[in-house]
């Protein structure tokens, strides 16, 4: 072990921060490729071989989810190459992504992200309590233990974890048939909250694989946030700042955030009216398009592929509406009016400088 991590106090703050910054790590990482480009790529694969070949590429990169989120950790915990890749392993081994017939080892997409969260948790552990045990030994023996104990631990809880999160994501779609306004209220919001927070919005929504109005409307949430923190920042940060804000991810405000959490109100009454416009004109998505809100056009497409003819221009012309023109309305007059009416902050208090 590197002797950062022999000399530094790893509280559990430490420990959990560490174990949820690289799984919002790994999952960006290998979601985002396909995110922005499979649609694309998709429909341009008929007229132009290489597009199928783009395809074939980033649905791979999806594909190692897992073990780009074991490396994450075990780097975030200053861990040596051995021991890197012994977390990682064991991560994917944990996962579930594999399926083992008798003619075949089939990858049967990402596996269970919360148990693969939980079985890197547990090769961290392991890893740090082994420590320089194994001196010039660790090569050939740490992987094989690391796997053994972590991935066999992964695999044990594997069917339980799988019924916990199907059933989480049931419970979310039966909500939705019950009370559809409430939802898609307090699923915008809570979407709009989250990614301004360090914990990732992709991680939830393909942890629970929520789809359909549910996705759409942490979809829109994510708008929310986005243009909230865009139209906010755009006095006072500089335009390529506000406009990564924008087109990127807003966590990019966190530091403005915690400084002064109030500037989230507007968000939140934005995200409120669009989680309303999500069930009134069916904005439905996938478990991964649900965390990305319009970067790289992720939302709008899977919401037009959800919707009934196409891209019919009836379709187009309230995508544009519910994606664009109504989120930028909403956010302009919600931040104006807690701005200058309600005072309830100002417009330095969205600088992102100390």
């Amino acid at each position: 072990m590197t002797n950062e991590v022999k000399n530094e106090a790893l509280t559990v703050k430490a420990y959990v921060n560490n174990v949820l910054t690289g799984l919002a790590i790994g999952i960006v990482a290998g979601l985002i490729p396909s995110a922005l480009l499979s649609e694309i790529c998709k429909a341009l694969a008929p007229h132009a071989p290489v597009f199928g070949i783009i395809l074939q590429i980033v649905t791979t990169i999806m594909y190692t989810v897992p073990l780009l989120i074991g490396t994450a950790i075990a780097f975030k915990f200053k861990f040596n190459p051995i021991q890197m890749v012994s977390v990682a392993a064991a991560t994917y081994i944990g996962s579930g992504a594999l399926n083992f017939t008798p003619s075949a080892v089939v990858v049967t997409g990402m596996g269970d992200l919360i148990n693969t969260l939980l079985t890197a948790s547990i090769a961290v552990g392991v890893v740090l309590l082994i420590g320089d045990k194994l001196k010039a030994f660790a090569p050939l023996v740490l992987p094989t233990i690391v796997c053994i104990v972590s991935g066999g631990l992964g695999l044990w809880m594997l069917p339980f974890v799988r019924k916990i999160t199907m059933a989480v994501g049931q419970l979310v779609d039966s909500y939705f048939a019950l009370a559809p306004i409430l939802m898609g209220i307090l699923v915008a919001v809570s979407f709009s909250i989250i990614i301004l927070s360090p914990i990732s919005t992709v991680a939830i929504a393909t942890a629970i694989s929520m789809s359909g109005i549910a996705s759409g409307a942490g979809n829109l949430g994510v708008v929310a946030a986005a243009v909230g923190m865009f139209i906010g920042g755009l006095r006072v940060n500089p335009i390529g700042l506000s406009l990564s804000a924008l087109l990127g991810t807003p966590k990019i405000m966190i530091a403005a955030i915690v400084r002064k959490p109030i500037i989230v109100v507007p968000v939140i009454l934005n995200a409120a009216v669009l989680g309303v416009l999500a069930v009134i004109f069916n904005i439905q998505g996938t478990p991964i398009s649900a965390g990305f809100g319009f970067s790289g056009l992720v939302g709008p497409i899977n919401a037009i592929r959800f919707m009934h003819g196409g891209a019919t221009a009836a379709n187009l012309l309230i995508i544009v509406l519910v994606f664009i023109i109504i989120p930028f309305a909403g956010g302009w007059f919600f931040e104006w009016l807690c701005r200058t009416k309600l005072h309830l902050f100002t417009k330095d208090d969205y600088s992102t400088k100390p």
